[in-house]
């Protein structure tokens, strides 16, 4: 059975061999290739590359394509910090939107062809990593794409603390500053789903008790999301990435509809893995639950075998479980912990 079967197998509700495992390895795979992190945020193919000899180091089954936060917002115009050692980020003392009057300033753009500061597109060397992967791995392998939500987007540009206040106060200027980023991001997520990619993953940073309530967020990107998940579902799966407290399940079901979510904590609704399990476990498959810092940065290896087998024993029954860390691999972490992470899948994680 390869990575793909299995993979499919556990999000159809079916016991495969072993639970897939998906160890979120992007900014730590540039060291197994040997770039650095600017090079690798930069270049589609230097970002596949790497990530595929991860692959081919540690074992594992899926690939979820994050590769950082900033990768639309830069294409919008937005300054950027591309680090030699570290995660690329706008550069907070340049927004692209410093105040409520400069939401309506934020013009359209055309996927994979406006150029961002630097002079190139992000989206373009993205959908060049997705084509990559798919000729490359995807006949074995799952290949899920990555895009971030609107109002996530959108704190790139301006600054979360800023925009939590604004959606508040400014309501009108955000919702308008959204309209115009799903306007531009509508054609990308055409050309995403275009390569074949077996998945789409959105990411609804702020949909969480521990960010923003459940109200507000339905009020502020209830509707962007379903529109932009909507448009996948034709031709892909929809999945979730939602890493904070107290995410609502019940909501962002309702709101796109995801095959599966990946996620940290248990959900608002809930009070244990197990209760969520039997709560969710016939309509979607969960991502998680590994705490990439806890576990994978700080943690020893019988730690982390611990934890899979905590994991495992909670939610791998009946399928829908994929072992995944809570958020990203630590990018300047062990690659030893992904390498115990599939052991522990092979000695916890059998059915």
């Amino acid at each position: 059975m390869n990575s793909l079967e299995r993979t499919v197998m556990a999000m159809e509700g079916k016991e495969a061999d072993r639970v897939p495992v998906c160890p979120l390895m992007l900014g730590v795979a540039r060291n197994v290739y040997g770039c650095r992190y600017d090079e690798f945020s930069k270049e589609g193919e230097l970002f596949a590359k790497s990530v595929i000899a991860a692959q081919e180091l540690i074992g594992f089954d899926v690939h979820v394509l994050l590769l950082d936060l900033t990768l639309e917002a830069h294409d919008f115009g937005q300054d950027t910090q591309f680090l030699h050692n570290d995660t690329t980020r706008p550069n907070y003392d340049n927004p692209l939107i410093p105040d409520v009057e400069s939401y309506g300033k934020l013009e359209p753009i055309e996927a994979c062809v406006t150029k961002g500061p630097g002079g190139f597109s992000r989206m373009a060397e993205y959908i060049k990593t997705l084509d990559i992967m798919m000729n490359e791995v995807g006949k074995d392998t799952a290949v899920v794409a990555f895009f971030f939500g609107t109002l996530g987007l959108l704190s790139m540009m301006r600054g979360a603390e800023k925009l939590f206040f604004d959606c508040v106060k400014h309501f009108e200027p955000v919702m308008e500053a959204q309209k115009i980023i799903l306007e531009s991001m509508l054609p990308y997520i055409d050309k995403i789903a275009d390569t074949g990619v077996h998945g789409a993953c959105i990411d609804t940073l702020f949909a969480s008790g521990g960010i923003m309530s459940k109200k507000l967020w339905k009020k502020v990107e209830h509707d962007t999301s379903k529109v932009m998940c909507d448009r996948f579902r034709d031709k892909t799966s929809v999945w979730v990435h939602n890493c904070g407290n107290n995410v609502y399940f019940d909501a962002q079901i309702e709101a796109m509809d995801p095959i599966g979510i990946s996620y940290a904590y248990v959900s608002d609704d809930c009070e244990t893995h197990e209760e969520m399990k039997a709560k969710y476990g016939d309509k979607i498959t969960m991502f998680g639950y590994v705490h990439p810092a806890e576990r994978l940065f700080l943690g020893t290896k019988q730690e982390l075998l611990d934890e899979v087998k905590v994991e495992c024993d909670q939610l791998k029954a009946g399928g829908r479980y994929v072992l995944a860390p809570g958020c990203e691999f630590p990018p300047n972490g062990n690659l030893n912990m992904a390498v115990t992470m599939m052991e522990g899948a092979e000695l916890y994680g059998k059915y």
